[in-house]
Protein backbone atom coordinates (compact mmCIF):
# COMPACT_ATOMS: atom_id res chain seq x y z
CA UNK A 1 0.00 0.00 0.00
CA UNK A 2 1.51 3.45 -0.91
CA UNK A 3 1.41 5.85 1.50
CA UNK A 4 -0.91 9.46 0.73
CA UNK A 5 0.56 12.14 -0.45
CA UNK A 6 1.36 14.86 1.80
CA UNK A 7 -1.58 17.57 1.13
CA UNK A 8 -1.61 21.04 1.95
CA UNK A 9 -4.81 22.54 2.96
CA UNK A 10 -5.00 26.03 2.48
CA UNK A 11 -7.28 28.45 3.33
CA UNK A 12 -7.37 32.04 1.82
CA UNK A 13 -5.04 34.29 4.07
CA UNK A 14 -2.09 31.72 3.71
CA UNK A 15 -1.56 31.90 -0.17
CA UNK A 16 2.55 32.42 0.02
CA UNK A 17 3.18 29.09 -1.21
CA UNK A 18 4.80 29.20 -4.64
CA UNK A 19 4.62 27.89 -7.43
CA UNK A 20 1.26 26.55 -7.47
CA UNK A 21 0.35 24.42 -10.57
CA UNK A 22 -3.93 24.51 -10.42
CA UNK A 23 -6.04 22.89 -13.19
CA UNK A 24 -8.00 24.99 -15.98
CA UNK A 25 -10.45 24.22 -18.87
CA UNK A 26 -8.55 25.23 -21.43
CA UNK A 27 -10.92 24.04 -24.53
CA UNK A 28 -13.94 24.72 -22.89
CA UNK A 29 -12.37 28.06 -21.81
CA UNK A 30 -13.73 27.65 -18.31
CA UNK A 31 -12.41 26.94 -14.84
CA UNK A 32 -11.98 23.40 -13.51
CA UNK A 33 -11.17 22.76 -9.10
CA UNK A 34 -9.10 25.53 -7.28
CA UNK A 35 -9.50 27.63 -10.37
CA UNK A 36 -13.03 27.93 -9.97
CA UNK A 37 -12.40 29.11 -6.44
CA UNK A 38 -9.57 31.35 -7.47
CA UNK A 39 -12.77 33.08 -9.89
CA UNK A 40 -15.47 32.83 -7.30
CA UNK A 41 -13.31 34.76 -4.79
CA UNK A 42 -11.63 37.30 -7.62
CA UNK A 43 -15.03 37.84 -8.41
CA UNK A 44 -14.45 36.91 -11.98
CA UNK A 45 -11.12 38.15 -12.36
CA UNK A 46 -9.35 34.88 -13.44
CA UNK A 47 -12.30 34.87 -16.23
CA UNK A 48 -11.96 38.18 -17.33
CA UNK A 49 -8.17 37.32 -17.91
CA UNK A 50 -8.37 33.80 -20.20
CA UNK A 51 -11.20 35.83 -22.07
CA UNK A 52 -8.57 37.85 -23.34
CA UNK A 53 -6.51 35.27 -24.67
CA UNK A 54 -6.49 34.63 -28.44
CA UNK A 55 -7.22 31.15 -30.10
CA UNK A 56 -3.43 30.68 -30.60
CA UNK A 57 -3.08 31.78 -26.94
CA UNK A 58 -4.64 29.47 -25.38
CA UNK A 59 -3.75 26.63 -27.26
CA UNK A 60 -0.47 27.54 -26.26
CA UNK A 61 -1.55 27.40 -22.56
CA UNK A 62 -3.42 24.38 -23.21
CA UNK A 63 0.23 22.65 -24.40
CA UNK A 64 2.57 24.40 -22.14
CA UNK A 65 0.91 26.34 -19.02
CA UNK A 66 0.94 29.38 -18.51
CA UNK A 67 1.81 31.90 -15.29
CA UNK A 68 -0.95 34.16 -13.79
CA UNK A 69 0.24 36.96 -11.76
CA UNK A 70 -2.05 39.66 -10.67
CA UNK A 71 -3.23 41.49 -8.15
CA UNK A 72 -6.64 40.35 -6.51
CA UNK A 73 -5.95 36.43 -8.27
CA UNK A 74 -4.89 35.35 -4.63
CA UNK A 75 -1.46 33.80 -4.54
CA UNK A 76 1.00 36.75 -3.69
CA UNK A 77 3.50 35.63 -6.30
CA UNK A 78 0.77 34.47 -9.04
CA UNK A 79 0.34 30.64 -10.07
CA UNK A 80 1.22 28.19 -12.80
CA UNK A 81 -2.63 27.64 -15.00
CA UNK A 82 -1.93 24.18 -16.90
CA UNK A 83 -4.88 21.92 -18.48
CA UNK A 84 -4.69 18.75 -16.25
CA UNK A 85 -6.83 16.63 -18.82
CA UNK A 86 -3.54 17.17 -21.28
CA UNK A 87 -0.94 16.89 -18.09
CA UNK A 88 -2.42 13.84 -18.02
CA UNK A 89 -2.31 12.67 -21.34
CA UNK A 90 2.18 13.19 -21.69
CA UNK A 91 3.37 13.79 -17.75
CA UNK A 92 6.50 13.54 -18.64
CA UNK A 93 6.63 16.61 -20.51
CA UNK A 94 4.92 18.43 -17.44
CA UNK A 95 8.01 16.62 -15.08
CA UNK A 96 10.99 17.50 -17.75
CA UNK A 97 9.11 21.29 -17.38
CA UNK A 98 9.33 21.63 -13.58
CA UNK A 99 12.88 19.40 -14.10
CA UNK A 100 14.19 22.66 -16.24
CA UNK A 101 12.96 24.82 -13.47
CA UNK A 102 15.42 23.86 -10.93
CA UNK A 103 12.79 23.93 -8.06
CA UNK A 104 13.41 23.15 -4.21
CA UNK A 105 9.39 22.04 -3.74
CA UNK A 106 6.08 22.47 -6.38
CA UNK A 107 2.24 22.36 -5.20
CA UNK A 108 -0.20 20.95 -7.79
CA UNK A 109 -3.63 21.12 -7.13
CA UNK A 110 -5.40 17.78 -5.80
CA UNK A 111 -7.88 17.37 -8.05
CA UNK A 112 -11.05 15.80 -8.07
CA UNK A 113 -11.05 15.24 -11.53
CA UNK A 114 -7.62 13.55 -12.62
CA UNK A 115 -5.42 11.56 -10.37
CA UNK A 116 -2.38 13.63 -9.69
CA UNK A 117 -0.47 11.36 -7.66
CA UNK A 118 1.79 9.19 -9.87
CA UNK A 119 2.40 12.75 -11.32
CA UNK A 120 3.74 13.74 -7.62
CA UNK A 121 5.46 10.99 -7.58
CA UNK A 122 7.42 11.44 -10.36
CA UNK A 123 8.62 14.70 -9.63
CA UNK A 124 11.09 12.91 -7.26
CA UNK A 125 13.86 15.30 -7.30
CA UNK A 126 11.76 17.73 -5.63
CA UNK A 127 9.73 18.01 -2.91
CA UNK A 128 5.97 17.90 -4.66
CA UNK A 129 2.64 18.19 -2.80
CA UNK A 130 -0.79 18.17 -3.46
CA UNK A 131 -2.81 21.31 -2.87
CA UNK A 132 -6.56 22.03 -1.82
CA UNK A 133 -8.06 24.50 -0.33
CA UNK A 134 -9.43 23.45 3.28
CA UNK A 135 -13.20 23.68 2.40
CA UNK A 136 -12.62 21.08 -0.53
CA UNK A 137 -11.52 17.98 1.08
CA UNK A 138 -11.25 14.82 -1.18
CA UNK A 139 -11.26 12.25 1.69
Amino acid sequence: MNPEPNIFRINFTSLDRFPVFIDYDMDGMKCRGMSAKIDLFSYGALTAEIDKFSKKDLEFARDEGIFIRKSGLLFESGFFLFDFKYLQKSPEKFIEKVRNMNLEVVYLENSKHFQMDSVVADLDFCRAHLMEFDDASHG
